[in-house]
């Protein structure tokens, strides 16, 4: 259908038709819509026509209109007439010759703009073939040749870097040939991937690359760099370790990092006084290069960035990329749109962009070349890259059929790849069926979500400052507490494993906690927030499901009261590695409750079950106590039965406890010791204030 907006008098039989200067095609009108100061024409042609051709509209005094396309490319019939599935776009390298695809079946020609020096390029126009894909295959060795597309699509010629880019200039401007070969650092062929291990094996660490080591005083070289995760032996005062042998030292399994892809918030060339968090993404499949120690070397940021993950394998620890496909930095710009125009963003019914990221702009994830675009990526990334999992943003904007494909490919290459994302349900252009949000986990059961249920539940609404959760002495969030410790999966519950309940009281977004317990006891000293601090933390560690640690959470991390750093700079937002010495007995007790259940499977089990068998919530607690019974685990686990009680009062609190015999306690008043504090066979534990507490029965 053909719309014609018309701001002047005319006939209501007058004649419009369609030409490319070749023939003319009659149109036919069908409807008409009076606007306030418009009118729309509604029309169809008689016969269908090629829409990579250049259309004009003539009027009926003869005057000549571009023709453009517009809903057309949202339609299913352009889905199933383009959709290509071969995995051969962007640039193919060989020192022998370099073959280029692009995706455009709307473009009238396309020309590849090849540059033999920063200032020389030279134009070679494009092939059209099948599906609307473009080609064209030069002979040589173009490594390190810099390149765009001129996409001339809706009368207008765009120059446009290639979505499948590898490697990028500074700030991105032009696409980069890369010989991949040449950006693998020293080592990387032996680099140790870690073995594969079970969702509820895991821990999982959350950290931005400049906040982990631009502390003055984090003893790290390559501050602010991806470099900086490579390197050992690094201290803060008091000989205190930090960074990467800090981070094998906590007992964790994942480091989770935030946007490292290629973001449109930073100049590269201003990396030292410029800061974001990087959900602004702009080249989807190229590291950014204010982490980079050279971003003007398109090979640096890829060999870096190898390096760090490198570095984190050989310490055992694996590799979550926080990925950024729900949106674009900007919308208009993007080459998405100046390639394919309206064809990779929500639009409403009047042709407006969907802005339910609240960014702008919302992708299709539902639509082919869309979905094949986020395959292709994930899985470039894990093969090029060996990352280890995948932390989709705003997963809730993405479809439950997109997420399902990701997540069986990934796990034909890694049958232990990680996927989990904010399954929150987005206000955007997709029935509600068909968000990959929390309320359909059932129906992903490959992927995992952040449980607010279980953050509300311990520290409260993180919409509603006034509102406490547990650790705030909020008796009321006792209700529905245990569902969600003992993981909330199997039948008619909110998951079907506990594997895919990330269980967090803290990330990147909002107050942290120590920042949050300031604003709901503002009048408590240290010690006390200290108290409520280390009970929600034990209380994430000893759920069933997948505990989640933000970086600094160990040592009461404080952002000094922002509530959304995503660009307040290192002072608010760096790891302060002089806080980790001060509360070096707190990331203690922490690594030891961490070391406990690594130890102890009866705290990873991965069948709802199981959970169903062996945990129980213990009744009859004094008002404001919470317990957990894992009762006749020795079948799994060293310990037969075990306690986990937790105080949300000021007071000490006596509990009975669940069984005759003797018990040995494992964690009491901030102290813990896996083969016991002390031995007891009094039927009753006296509770400190605010504390968590540990008793075991061993198996006979």
């Amino acid at each position: 259908m053909i719309t014609i907006v018309i701001f002047t008098e005319v006939s209501r039989e007058a004649q419009f038709d369609v030409t490319d200067n070749e023939k003319v095609y009659p149109l036919k009108k069908i409807s008409e819509q009076r606007l306030e100061d418009r009118l729309l024409f509604h029309m169809v042609l008689d016969q269908k026509i090629p829409l990579y051709r250049d259309y004009w509209v003539v009027c009926p005094d003869g005057s000549r209109i571009p023709l453009k396309t517009g809903a057309v490319v949202r339609t299913k019939e352009f889905d199933e007439l383009y959709a290509y599935d071969k995995r051969d776009l962007g640039a193919t390298y060989s020192q022998e010759r370099t073959i280029f695809k692009l995706w455009a079946p709307t473009a009238s020609s396309v020309r590849l703009k090849l540059f033999t020096s920063s200032s020389t390029a030279f134009e070679y126009p494009m092939n059209r073939g099948e599906k609307g894909v473009w080609s064209a295959d030069l002979e040589g060795d173009h490594h390190l040749h810099e390149y765009t597309f001129l996409v001339r699509v809706n009368h207008s010629v765009n120059e446009a870097v290639d979505p499948y880019a590898k490697g990028v200039t500074v700030n991105g401007t032009r696409g980069v040939i890369v010989d991949m070969n040449k950006t693998h650092p020293l080592g990387w062929e032996k680099t140790s991937v870690p073995p594969p291990i079970k969702k509820t094996d895991s821990i999982i660490y959350e950290v931005h690359v400049r906040d982990f080591s631009i502390h003055p005083l984090s003893g790290i070289q390559y501050k602010g760099k991806f470099m900086g995760f490579t390197e050992s032996g690094t201290t803060a005062p008091g000989q205190f370790s930090t960074g990467l042998d800090y981070l094998s030292s906590l007992g964790i399994t994942h480091v989770q990092i935030l946007p490292v892809n290629d973001y449109g918030s930073i100049d590269e060339l201003k990396a030292d006084t410029e800061y974001n968090w990087g959900y602004d993404p702009l080249h989807f499949n190229v590291p950014e290069g204010s982490y980079a120690t050279d971003p003007t070397d398109p090979v640096t940021r890829i060999s870096e960035y190898k390096a760090l993950i490198a570095a984190l394998h050989n310490k055992g620890l694996r590799v979550i990329m926080d990925v950024v496909y729900n949106h674009v930095f900007i919308r208009e710009t993007s080459d998405f749109e100046k390639i394919v125009p309206g064809y990779y963003f929500r639009f409403d019914y009047g042709g407006n962009p969907v802005n339910g990221t609240g960014v702008g702009n919302d992708t299709a994830s539902e639509r082919f070349m869309m979905r094949k675009f986020m395959l292709d990526s994930v899985l470039y990334w894990k093969n090029e890259y060996h990352v280890d999992g995948f932390r989709f943003d705003l997963m809730g904007i993405h479809d439950i059929d997109t997420m399902n494909l990701l997540f069986t490919e990934l796990s034909r290459e890694d049958p232990s790849i990680f996927l989990l994302g904010e399954g929150w349900k987005m206000d955007t252009w997709l029935d509600e069926d068909q968000k990959a949000c929390i309320d359909s986990a059932v129906r992903m059961p490959g992927i995992s979500f952040f449980n607010d249920r279980f953050r509300d539940h311990v520290k409260g609404n993180i919409f509603n400052e006034a509102q406490g959760g547990f650790i705030n002495g909020n008796a009321g969030m006792l209700n529905g507490l245990f569902e969600n410790v003992s993981g909330n999966s199997g039948d008619h519950r909110l998951f079907r494993t506990p594997g895919q309940s990330i269980n967090y009281i803290e990330c990147h977004d909002n107050h942290t906690l120590w920042d949050r317990l300031k604003i709901l006891h503002p009048h408590e000293d240290e010690a006390i927030l200290r108290r409520r601090h280390l009970l929600g933390t034990a209380l994430a560690l000893f759920s069933q499901g997948v505990p989640f640690i933000h970086a600094g959470q160990e040592f009461f991390r404080t952002k000094q009261g922002d509530g959304n750093s995503y660009r307040s700079g290192d002072l608010i937002n760096r790891l302060d590695w002089e806080r980790r010495a001060k509360f070096a007995a707190d990331v203690q007790y922490i690594q030891e409750l961490i070391r406990i259940r690594q130890h102890h499977p009866a705290f990873r089990m991965d069948h709802p079950a199981d959970i169903a068998a062996h945990v129980s919530n213990l009744g009859e607690l004094p008002d404001g106590v919470f317990g957990v019974f894992l009762k006749k685990v020795e079948e799994m686990d060293t310990w037969q039965d075990i306690v986990l009680l937790f105080n949300g009062h000021l007071e000490e609190k006596n509990v009975s406890l669940p069984e005759p015999g003797k018990w040995q306690v494992i964690a009491e008043d901030m102290e813990v010791k896996e083969d016991g504090l002390y031995e007891t066979e009094a039927r009753k534990l006296l509770l400190p204030p605010l504390g968590f507490t540990m008793a075991v029965q061993l198996s006979v």
